[in-house]
């Protein structure tokens, strides 16, 4: 009997400490955020004085820091109290764990650690809770970060529908005794007690988490000298969860659980953060990467390097840094027939009429000033992104939405104008292919296929078709042509296969379409009667 006495005092001291910092969690956010941006608005406009700009640094560290730990506790207490609702999605756990470990580089080589990633090139979709998994990763590489003396490997596996990230590291090994203690609530382990530097959330939030999403985390019970926590949990089954199984590579979409309905999820698109200031840099890559894939570069030089290397949908940058600044970027990104299209969006402190004006004029697509609500810029870039993309997507599904409704610079005006002429200019050809294109063009089939994946949004072999069906279209809204004939006038001889690709493109038959045409003109000339 004492002892049940005990265990329930026990419990209740533990559901008091949580409801405490759940409810301080909530009170000290607002402030924490209103010291926060000033202080950056502060540090952005620089400090002459070397000492009063290392007390600014140390503030926003440790105001970041508050606001991190503030998050865990809410996070923390909605698990607690079972409120926590998880949103499945299919995704790629290798890339999510390589990203993972993208993102804790800089941190690793600064604190001199080796940090070792073994995971496969192939794919390994799974479907779960995303963002619980990424909060599961971030805590097991922070943890190692924090502990580890030199060397962090990490292991990725599958088997038998179960998937197993290890993550071990060097350093103090931790006791049998203390096993299973640093799993509790609040617990500080007394052998790291010179690097304790939380409220010991971490990992009692990331079992937790891991319980949610039907698996476990363990502290591996080796005789190595190492430390290896290891975080498993289904691979995940679509069809128990009300989902086509067909639905598995529609990577941008997110099944919310508590509407049950599938929603268009911005999470695929490539957003490029260009910051010469690490602590801005990092905290932009944080926010955003709820959204959106975020790379990061510290200035226009590195910025240029990567949109050579890698597909980008948007570049957020600052103006002021060095080596090449915002201004210089923008201007040689819109001169680059392969980089032009990219959206680019400045967030700068130099908020002058000038400097807006001059970035326009340069071509980017909007000028945010700081201080910025983060809530303000994501929304922006999503409607920048998503505006884009309902474009493409008109184009390509509705028969008379012409190219030119489609938004484009100058330079990628002349490209689309040279482009579209040169497929119209060989309709009838059935022959005419990419090849026939990149020699009209003068282009590299490589080269071809980013500028026309860019704008288009598709191959430049389906935009030939593309364009070939629309004209299609507009000789059956003519009705001076049978079907047969509209065939060997855009350059497909078999009527059957012209069938199917219109109705693969348009979602309507070509005779269904000439109907609707018929019916139309007949509509007209009854209200001109």
């Amino acid at each position: 009997r004492e002892q049940a006495y005990a265990a329930e005092k026990e419990r209740e001291l533990y559901r008091d400490k949580v409801e405490f910092f759940t409810t301080i969690a909530h009170e000290i956010r607002t402030p924490l955020s209103l010291i926060d941006i000033p202080l950056e608005a502060i540090e952005e406009n620089g400090i002459d004085d070397p000492k009063t700009s290392d007390y600014l640094k140390v503030m926003r560290q440790n105001t970041r820091r508050l606001l991190h730990l503030s998050r865990e506790l809410l996070d923390f207490g909605k698990l607690d109290s079972h409120m926590l609702i998880t949103k499945k999605e299919f995704f790629d756990m290798s890339a999510l764990v390589s990203e993972t470990a993208e993102r804790f580089g800089p941190a690793m080589d600064l604190n001199g650690k080796d940090l070792e990633v073994d995971v496969s090139n192939e794919k390994l979709m799974v479907f779960s809770d995303k963002e619980a998994v990424t909060k599961i990763l971030s805590n097991l590489f922070n943890n190692a970060l924090k502990y580890a003396s030199k060397n962090i490997r990490v292991v990725l596996k599958e088997s038998e529908g179960i998937v197993a990230v290890s993550v071990s590291s060097d350093g103090t090994k931790i006791t049998e005794k203390e096993r299973n203690l640093i799993f509790e609530p609040f617990y500080q382990s007394e052998g790291n007690a010179e690097k304790k530097n939380g409220v010991g959330i971490g990992l009692p939030l990331a079992r937790q988490l891991a319980a949610v999403l039907g698996g476990n985390l363990v502290l591996d019970n080796d005789d190595s000298l190492l430390n290896t926590f290891t975080f498993t949990f289904p691979v995940g089954n679509a069809e128990k969860e009300d989902i086509s199984v067909a639905d598995a590579d529609k990577d941008n979409y997110v099944l919310d659980e508590e509407s049950n309905q599938t929603k268009l999820r911005s999470s695929g698109y490539h957003v490029l953060v260009v910051e010469d200031n690490e602590s801005i840099r990092h905290l932009l890559r944080d926010q955003l990467s709820k959204n959106f894939i975020i790379d990061t570069a510290s200035n226009g030089v590195v910025a240029l390097d990567k949109l050579k290397k890698s597909r980008v949908d948007l570049v957020v940058t600052d103006i002021m840094m060095p080596e090449m600044d915002g201004m210089e970027l923008c201007r040689r990104v819109k001169e680059d027939p392969d980089l032009s299209s990219i959206p680019i969006v400045f967030i700068t402190a130099k908020n002058d009429l000038d400097s807006k004006v001059r970035g326009l004029q340069m071509g980017a697509e909007a000028y945010i000033d700081k201080p910025f609500s983060i809530k303000y810029l994501t929304q922006t870039v999503k409607s920048l992104l998503e505006n884009r993309r309902r474009e493409r997507e008109s184009f390509s599904k509705k028969p008379f939405f012409n190219v030119d409704s489609i938004q484009t610079n100058k330079a990628d005006e002349e490209f689309v104008k040279k482009c579209m002429d040169a497929i119209t200019e060989h309709l009838q050809e059935e022959d005419f292919n990419v090849e026939s294109l990149c020699d009209i063009l003068a282009m590299s089939r490589s080269n071809l296929l980013r500028k026309i994946k860019a704008i288009f949004n598709m191959s430049p072999s389906e935009l030939i078709r593309l364009v070939k069906l629309k004209k299609a279209a507009e000789l059956i809204q003519d009705g001076r042509y049978r079907i047969g004939e509209i065939c060997e006038m855009i350059g497909i001889s078999s009527p059957s296969y012209f069938s199917k690709l219109f109705f693969k493109q348009f979602d309507i038959t070509p005779k269904a379409f000439e109907k609707q045409c018929q019916e139309k003109r007949r509509d007209l000339a009854q209200n001109n009667v």
